[in-house]
């Protein structure tokens, strides 16, 4: 009998145990509550999902101020709607607007390069022209004038006349009428600030077409990437081409591209010539200069009532670079960044628990069109510089398989959450560097770092296609892009819950 007794008090002790530990399961930490809102909202399909979304061809490429951009901003305020954002633009509204003109390029527009043959007559010459692959060969000037010009090809440098640092371009190079030739950025390599400072202005793509105009040039053929970053000027032509046009154009010149260019680096003196090359540009524009930006504002209020009034902001541009003539999806650049801060706004938003501060989840207009939405931001302001703890910016998350960051040197208590974040949560290979951001700003990131903001613009490191039409919906990684909103996710919450 006492056996007996003795074994239904164990059973009892037993039970009361289990019972005690299937109530304390019960009870999730903060932890587990945030994991939960992370596992049921962020998934790969449904990042990949946003991402196919804002890449359609209905969206034209979502250039700054255009029609499909603007479907574009209702996409994601809609779901700033749906996921119960607080609206942060001021007056009960999602969306800061500002004057933001823009120039839209058709179909029709074309570039041709044409090589001087000898004719059937005695000293006649007939000009061949080439053409060349859109994407592969050339891409129309984003802001360029409408019309159509054809006059001899002159390689102008970089394009740049700079007085002040001894340097010009078009020195002693009669370019009037004509067509210009030239690179981006400028013949310093310098990586002195001093140096770098200098020969700032002369990097920026506005100035450079400004220039070629002062000089009286009719067009240009730009070696560098399309943008819709410049000034428009209706009376300047102007598209951009890639190397296998520009090695075309030095061909029978008795000067190597590759070679000519070096030399400028080295001397920091022009080498501008006549090509002995002719081309014809065309094209098919037209300017609204009426056009707005919009940025989007949705907040997530924080639950803590002490630090509410502290923010977090996640930042990413949704602009891409329109027809230029033909669509370029610009799916990782940026449609993986706006979809990972879709997953993190969705999953904070739904949390059991909130973060201790707000986060402020901040779509920018205008990255691509010289880094307008987050100029206009840092200018109208809707939150104050001291109460803003971090602004993570986002930038191409989409490919690869490995992450990176760049944390504005003064900011570099920031490092810490990045790479906590990873270590617990993510586990993928993570490589992170200060930043001065001294050079023509890239990304937002450096908008705010400049404007006084702790900063940190995180990405993936393997971008594979920038500005091209191969950057799609199938060059996107999806596993990597839930990577990096799980990343996000937890570098909001370690810093808003510091």
């Amino acid at each position: 009998m006492k056996k007996f007794f003795f074994a239904a008090i164990c059973l009892s002790c037993v039970l009361t145990t289990v019972r005690a530990q299937t109530q304390i399961r019960e009870t999730p930490t903060d932890e587990e509550k945030y994991l939960d809102a992370m596992h049921r909202h962020i998934t790969s399909d449904k990042l990949y999902g946003y991402v196919c979304l804002l890449s359609d061809t209905a969206l034209r490429g979502r250039l700054a101020g255009s029609e499909g951009m603007a479907q574009a901003v209702a996409i994601v305020e809609n779901y700033y709607r749906e996921w119960r954002l607080l609206p942060a633009a001021g007056n009960g509204a999602y969306l800061q607007t500002y004057p933001h003109p823009c120039v839209e390029i058709h179909d029709g527009s074309t570039m041709e390069i044409l090589f001087p043959m000898q004719g059937r007559k005695r000293g006649e010459t007939v000009w061949m022209p080439k053409q060349y692959p859109w994407a592969e060969g050339w891409f129309a000037g984003n802001s360029s004038g409408n019309g159509e010009i054809e006059a001899d090809v002159v390689y102008a440098g970089f394009g740049v006349t700079a007085p002040e640092l001894g340097y010009d371009d078009y020195a002693g190079t009669d370019v009037r009428g004509k067509i210009v030739l030239i690179e981006g950025e400028t013949p310093n390599r310098s990586t002195s600030p001093d140096s770098i400072a200098m020969w700032y202005p002369h990097t920026l793509h506005q100035n450079k077409l400004a220039n070629a105009a002062r000089h009286g040039a009719a067009g240009m053929l730009y070696c560098w990437v399309p943008g819709p970053n410049a000034h428009y000027n209706p009376d300047f032509v102007y598209c951009h081409v890639t190397l296998p046009v520009v090695n075309d154009i030095f061909a029978g010149t008795g000067k190597n591209y590759r070679e000519t260019v070096d030399k400028i680096y080295a001397t920091q003196r022009p080498a501008s010539f006549e090509t002995g090359k002719r081309a014809r540009i065309k094209m098919n524009s037209t300017y609204n200069p009426d056009a707005t930006g919009k940025n989007i504002l949705g907040v997530v209020k924080g639950s803590d009532p002490a630090l509410a009034d502290e923010y977090v902001i996640i930042s990413a541009h949704l602009d891409h670079l329109g027809m230029i003539p033909y669509h370029i999806a610009g799916a990782n650049d940026n449609n993986a960044s706006t979809a990972t801060l879709l997953g993190v706004a969705e999953a904070i938003s739904k949390s059991a628990i909130k973060p201790k501060r707000s986060i402020l989840f901040l779509t920018l207009d205008g990255e691509e069109a010289g880094l307008t939405g987050s100029n206009h931001y840092t200018r109208h302001p809707t939150i104050e510089k001291n109460n803003i703890k971090a602004i993570i910016n986002l930038e191409m998350l989409g490919t690869g398989e490995s992450l990176a960051a760049a944390v504005a040197e003064t900011s570099p208590h920031l490092k810490p959450f990045l790479e906590e974040a990873n270590a617990k949560y993510v586990h993928r290979r993570l490589t992170v560097r200060s930043n001065p951001y001294l050079t023509r700003p890239r990304t937002d990131g450096a908008v705010f770092a400049k404007a006084g903001y702790p900063v940190a613009d995180i990405r993936a490191r393997e971008s594979r296609y920038y500005h091209h039409p191969l950057d799609n919906p199938e060059s996107i990684n999806p596993e990597m892009l839930q990577s990096a909103a799980q990343w996000l996710y937890w570098i909001a919450i370690l810093i808003a819950d510091q």
